[in-house]
């Protein structure tokens, strides 16, 4: 039996080859993975929690350079990607959506509700901790906070996110192959393994590790949305309202998820993102313009200059812990939906050149999210340096939702500019869990060609049980790092998973060259 047989034999011993076919290893074993952590937190929720703050500890403070170094890694990669000899290379033969549904749906998909909470007072946990040598609370102090705002939401965040969007791409639209998941990207090393256990086993860590990514993005965005009803209805903030916003936010994500990529979620990307920008625009015109237009000049300049410092800063003898409890945070976040944003990226891609596919993300998504920081979180930010709120001391005092509010009411129109505020929280975390459906969906499916989509059913499934882990968490109600710790402690072996693809993709190229599955080679390929 020739190598090409016996991987097509173990393909079909291990999945069912029909179209739509579901890969029952994948899709039962991430299942259990994710009922198994949520049934504790179910029973234990003060056990959980202890568990969980003890294993973030261990994980921020011992692991954070591996974080440090990947993120760099990360970075440096895609500038080669955008710059390098297959910059102009496209992925598949023609452009499916338009460039403004393309960038919607891949900034909607990536920032869900954490934009939002972290936008509009990062800053203020920030100040809490002495930055490069500069007192904690000093207006230096503030300046390092609005920056580092930006580059946690900026480049080498994003360039995280899309490590894997080229060669997953590569292997779907340039080697035709009709399999969408992360293991598939991983052929170059494993060979005949992708489709026996090795495989299977990197499916499952990337889904578990999706599924407890999107456990703190719904953690963050839904107390905001109850927060804004509570403080524009009068009713009582309470697990009971939390819970109702998290079925409410379920069923729209749920509903869009079954009407496709095409019809729902482009459709609802482009939706929000005209509220999202309108809402800025509104906060910009009638707050403090002269100062948000400072401060983002001198943020933004801060960021850029000391770019290289700030990302690789561990501070090793002030050991205040603010990376640990920050950049190693959102680093390991990023981490945990890098294969996820990835797949996403590269199936919305397709037409598009390796240089749009790395940069649309490394530039656009990050300029995109600046602006949150910029306008929300420095509207917040001088209130702080004006005396008119503090709130520096009213995030260690209340629930993160509740300081958010309380910056809105000095907004004109606030019962207003809350219920839009809430709505596009709930709408961004509706479509990220759009897109998050989809890729476990997806990754569930034996075959899947360019042209199709993962069963409705199968999409849906995935959608429902994705509440499943932030109602666990939500029942814990405990601090921020009960949310951060799921993220990293998942993400840690789906960091391997990561470079585990990059050196695939790279021994493949080197290999066969950038050849469509088919065609005749027209040269050798480049030495890496």
């Amino acid at each position: 039996m020739s190598k090409k047989e016996k991987a097509a034999s173990i393909t079909l011993t291990s999945c069912p080859p029909e179209k739509g076919g579901v890969c029952a290893i994948c899709f039962f074993g991430a299942l259990i993975i994710i009922l198994g952590a949520c049934i504790p937190l179910f029973m234990y929720p003060e056990a959980g929690e202890r568990v969980i703050n003890t294993m973030f500890t261990f994980v921020t403070v011992e692991m954070g350079w591996l974080y440090m170094i990947a993120a760099m890694g990360s970075f440096i990669l895609l500038m080669w990607f955008a710059f390098g000899p297959f910059s102009h290379k496209r992925l598949g033969d023609k452009i499916e959506y338009s460039t403004f549904s393309w960038i919607g749906m891949l900034f909607c998909a990536g920032v869900g509700a954490g934009i939002m909470f972290g936008g509009s007072i990062d800053w203020a946990y920030y100040m809490s901790f002495p930055m490069h040598g500069e007192p904690a609370g000093s207006w230096k102090a503030a300046e390092w906070g609005t920056a580092y705002g930006m580059f946690h939401w900026g480049p080498i965040c994003w360039a995280i996110y899309a490590t894997l969007a080229v060669p997953i791409g590569y292997s779907y639209y340039v080697k035709k192959i009709p399999i969408l998941n992360i293991s598939q990207a991983c052929t170059g090393l494993l060979g005949e393994r992708t489709h026996g256990w090795p495989g299977k086993v990197i499916d499952i860590l990337f889904m578990t590790g999706l599924v407890a990514g999107s456990a703190t993005a719904l953690g963050l965005g839904i107390p905001i949305v109850a927060a804004a009803l509570s403080s524009v209805t009068g009713l009582e903030h309470s697990f009971t309202l939390e819970f109702g916003t998290l079925i409410f936010v379920t069923l729209i994500f749920s509903v869009s998820s079954c009407l496709g990529l095409k019809k729902g979620l482009s459709k609802l990307s482009d939706f929000n993102v005209y509220m999202a920008m309108g809402l800025m625009l509104f906060v910009f015109i009638v707050g403090p313009t002269l100062f948000l237009t400072d401060m983002a000049i001198t943020s933004l300049g801060l960021m850029v200059s000391e770019f290289v410092r700030m990302a690789t800063w561990m501070d090793p003898v002030g050991k205040n812990g603010f990376t640990q409890s920050w950049t190693i945070f959102y680093y390991a976040w990023f981490v945990a939906y890098a294969p996820f944003m990835s797949l996403f990226i590269a199936k919305i891609s397709r037409g598009r050149t390796v240089r749009q596919v790395v940069l649309g993300p490394v530039i656009v998504a990050s300029l995109g999210c600046g602006c949150f920081y910029l306008i929300f979180g420095n509207f917040g930010l001088h209130l702080q340096l004006t005396g008119q709120l503090d709130v520096v001391n009213m995030v260690k005092t209340v629930k993160g939702a509740t300081a958010i509010m309380a910056i809105a009411d000095f907004i004109p129109f606030a019962p207003v500019y809350k219920l839009v505020f809430a709505g596009v929280t709930a709408i961004s975390m509706a479509t990220t869990f759009d897109a998050v459906s989809f890729a476990l969906a997806a990754t569930t499916t034996v075959k899947l060609t360019p042209d199709e989509e993962p069963a409705r059913w199968n999409r849906l499934f995935w959608a429902i049980s994705l509440g499943l882990v932030p109602t666990g968490i939500m029942l814990i109600d405990g601090p921020l790092s009960v949310l951060q710790t799921a993220s990293i402690v998942v993400g840690l072996p789906v960091l391997i998973v990561v470079w585990i693809g990059v050196a695939s993709f790279l021994t493949e190229y080197h290999r066969t060259g950038w050849v469509e599955a088919g065609a005749e080679p027209l040269c050798k390929p480049v030495d890496l």
